[in-house]
């Protein structure tokens, strides 16, 4: 009775095992099971899994395989591969840790218990190991799932993989040997320490990016505040010109009128050349143009630096921005959109460079860029240059790898195009005409809300 008893609650162990591991998987990844056929798959795999059950660790690995095989089958056009093996092979990685703790531990006090109490305890030990999953699934699932998909999933991936084949060759040597020599001592605490080491360099590396990224931030955050800065003297200063133009033009209109009723056409042109030319420096003035009514201060900041890089690099320009935009589309993440600007501001800005190089002169060149929203469910970018005169391939310029700067990745418009995919309603496109390379860009959720 005893027996069976302890076999039955092994039997219930090893399903709640099962089933935890796809619990953990949906947690992390936010999948639904989706589904009848991928119930019927999944149980399948459980099956297996019993069937395996008394087989060992050496069963433990086909069971893992096939989970692995069939999650990834099942939900591979769903969400990022990694995240996929990342979060089943973690989940095994953990049971495998337990399962080694609680073998170590049992062993140590197998003399002073009896067979059926050893297998009792073991039960009950499997029992807390499954609550300790559950734990660690609720209280850290987030922090485990930015590990999983963060800039560092591939280095991720594969210290899950290690980790797993350590554990489990362990777990192998550990459960079928009754007398371990030396050498697999040896060998088993070698790849411990391994192991350990393996963590330890990535939580240090994970540190060391910390610091960078923080870095990165103040050196943004000082260069963003000096460009504000300088967006916000600009605002006075034109203030200032206005004040003074206004308290100066009624004489200058007057001086102006008599000029003009006695028929000194050229005295008035010369007189209004030399007012502008003392008092109002037309540049410094279109420096930030319109700037003004774009409310979105990501989208504001990455501007206001590419037009200051223009202007110190004496690129003639034009921005035009008419009406208000106070949001985005609630789905367009804002990180996205500045990516796409500051790539296509980097590609005309290099593009303007070489053509001033190569003609000597800077009215060779010029950028003309316009940003429009009708709402908030609208967005439009267009940004234009002048070219060299040569023939350029709309469809070859995305492709991965193609540049025409020297020493260059050329992958601007590839990421630009990745950005895209991830939009259904953004619209991009890419004109070469005239001496003029024209890159328009448009979000539109409600046609894309109508098509639907």
């Amino acid at each position: 009775m005893l027996n069976s008893t302890i076999l039955g609650l092994g039997l219930i162990v090893s399903i709640l095992s099962m089933l935890l591991d796809f619990l953990f998987f949906f947690k992390i990844t936010n999948l639904s099971l989706g589904g009848w056929k991928n119930f019927l798959y999944l149980l399948l795999v459980v099956i297996i899994g019993l069937c395996t059950n008394n087989w060992g660790y050496k069963g433990d690995v086909v069971y893992n395989l096939t989970v692995v095989l069939a999650l990834y089958l099942i939900y591979r056009t769903k969400i990022n591969t990694y995240l996929i093996l990342n979060s089943i092979i973690f989940v095994f990685n953990i049971e495998i840790v337990l399962d080694i703790v609680r073998s170590i531990f049992l062993g140590i006090i197998r003399y002073d218990l009896s067979k059926e109490a050893l297998m009792m305890l073991n039960s009950v030990l499997a029992f807390i190991s499954c609550f300790l999953i559950v734990f660690v699934m609720n209280k850290y699932s987030l922090q485990i799932r930015q590990h999983f998909i963060g800039n560092n999933k591939r280095i991720t991936l594969w210290l899950n993989c290690y980790l797993y084949l350590v554990t489990i060759i362990i777990s192998i040597v550990y459960t079928e040997s009754t007398h371990i020599p030396p050498v697999s001592i040896f060998f088993i605490s070698f790849l411990i320490l391994q192991a350990l080491f393996a963590i330890g360099i990535y939580n240090l590396m994970l540190i060391e990016q910390k610091q960078i990224i923080q870095k990165r931030k103040q050196e943004e955050f000082i260069k963003n505040q000096h460009q504000l800065e300088e967006y916000t003297t600009y605002l006075e200063k034109s203030e200032d010109d206005l004040r003074a133009f206004r308290h100066d033009y009624k004489n200058i209109l007057n001086s102006l009128k008599v000029s003009a009723q006695e028929g000194n056409v050229q005295e008035v042109i010369q007189k209004l050349d030399k007012y502008t030319e003392t008092n109002l420096n037309s540049k410094a003035l279109l420096k930030y143009k319109d700037v003004n009514h774009i409310y979105v201060k990501s989208i504001k900041s990455i501007i206001i630096s590419k037009l200051t890089e223009l202007y110190n690099l004496d690129i003639p320009y034009n921005f035009e921005c008419r009406n208000n935009i106070r949001n985005l589309p609630d789905h367009v993440d804002e990180l996205d959109l500045v990516r796409i600007i500051g790539i296509t501001f980097d590609n005309a800005i290099e593009e303007s460079k070489a053509l001033i190089a190569e003609k000597h002169d800077i009215r060779s060149a010029e950028v003309q860029i316009m940003v429009y929203s009708d709402g908030p469910g609208e967005f439009e970018y267009e940004i234009r240059n002048k070219i060299e005169n040569r023939k350029i391939s709309t469809q070859e310029i995305q492709q991965r790898g193609f540049t025409t700067k020297k020493d260059h990745k050329g992958l601007g418009l590839t990421n630009i195009k990745e950005i895209d995919s991830k939009y259904p309603d953004m619209s991009i496109s890419y004109t070469v005409r005239d001496g003029w390379f024209d890159f328009y860009m448009t979000i539109d959720t409600e046609d894309g809300e109508e098509d639907e």
